[in-house]
Formats: structure tokens, sequence, C-alpha cells
């Protein structure tokens, strides 16, 4: 005498074999993504050097900052960190995987871009702790001179353009918050989605 398979487990053993198969094709598509991983780490690895003196390297200069103008030990510390940037290459290469920038200069050239990298990221927190250190000493002039010269360099950081903006709101300003608008406007545009909601906030709550 047959039994009638029960509904429930046929659709168990359907659930199983379409799980199966997907699990099947997502191995073969990591499979293959990790092939091509290799490949490309391979050709990045056997790319000549490049020469890199000519990339488009962040013009900092501390001279533009209002170092030494007032006595603390907080300010003390990040305008030596900022003196000492002035004489580095600075660029910010974060765009970039460390395949791609093997591909693009070669891998001899791979610790000076990943140091002038780092650089820019030393910059653009610096600056901001900078600013705000300023800020809780009441020196809101400098603290928006720093700011500003870091909009003007365009130093992709939320929390630089997002205090600049509260610093002009302090001083009765929030119709200058329109400048800063208008800069993160003209930068990467994945750093704009994310930061224009918040000015344009800030902008119509002055």
């Amino acid at each position: 005498m047959r039994f009638p398979i029960p509904v429930f487990l046929f659709s168990l053993i359907i659930f199983t074999a379409i799980l199966a198969v997907k699990r099947q094709k997502h191995t073969a598509k990591q499979e293959q993504a990790n092939e091509s991983f290799l490949e490309r780490e391979r050709q990045a690895n056997a790319t000549r050097k490049k020469d890199i003196s000519n990339l488009d390297y962040l013009a900092f200069t501390s001279k533009r900052l209002p170092v030494a103008e007032y006595s603390d030990g907080k300010l003390q510390e990040y305008e030596a960190v900022l003196t000492n940037l002035s004489n580095q290459k600075i660029i910010n290469l974060s765009q970039y995987s460390n395949t791609d920038l093997k591909l693009m200069y070669g891998p001899a050239n791979f610790n000076d871009l990943s140091k002038f990298d780092e650089n820019y990221h030393m910059l653009a927190d610096t600056l901001f702790a900078y600013a705000r250190r300023q800020s809780k000493l009441e020196r809101t002039d400098a603290a928006i001179t720093i700011l500003e010269y870091a909009m003007e360099l365009k130093i992709d950081s939320s929390q630089i353009y997002l205090l600049l903006a509260k610093l002009y709101h302090a001083q009765n300003t929030p119709e200058k918050i329109q400048l800063i608008i208008d800069t993160v406007s003209s930068m990467d545009e994945s750093f704009a989605f994310l930061v224009l909601p918040k000015l344009n906030a800030s902008h119509t709550a002055g």
C-alpha cells in the first residue's frame, strides 16, 4: 500500500533543493570573485612604477592658521602636528583600494601613497580638533578661521562643515551657511549626499 507524501514534507524537499541550488550559485560566484581579485592583484604587483610627483597634492600650509596666538597645551599639540604636515605631501586616496593604487602607480609607490593618504586623514582630524578646542576656549573667530580654511581646501570631514555652521549661528550670521552648502555641493557626490541634508536643516533653522 502506497502512502501519499505529506504536503509539508514535499514542501521541505522543494525548499531544500532550491536552497542547495542557490548555495551552489553563491559559491560559484564567490569563487569567480576570488579568482578575479587574485588576477587583479597579480597584475597590480606586476605594474611598473609610475611618476607620482605631479599628483593633485593638497596645498596646505599652517601659515594660514592662528598658530601661537594663545597659550594652551592642547592647542600647542595640534599646532605642532599641523606645522609638521605643512612639510609633507598630502592627498586623499580613500576612494581607491590598495589594488587600485598599485595598478595605477605600481607597487613600488604604494607605501609612499599610503603615507600621503594617512597625512590627509590626520590633517582632517587635527583641523577639526584644533577648531573645536578654540571654540571651547571661546575663541570663536580663531575657530572659524581654521574651519573656513579647511572648507577652502575642501576637506571631506562632515564634522568640519557642521561645526562651522554652528559657529555661524553663534555669531548671528546664519546666511553664511549658504557658502558651506555651495562648497559641499561641489565635492564628491556621496559625501555631499550625507552632509547636505544636515546643512540645509541648519540653514532653514536659521
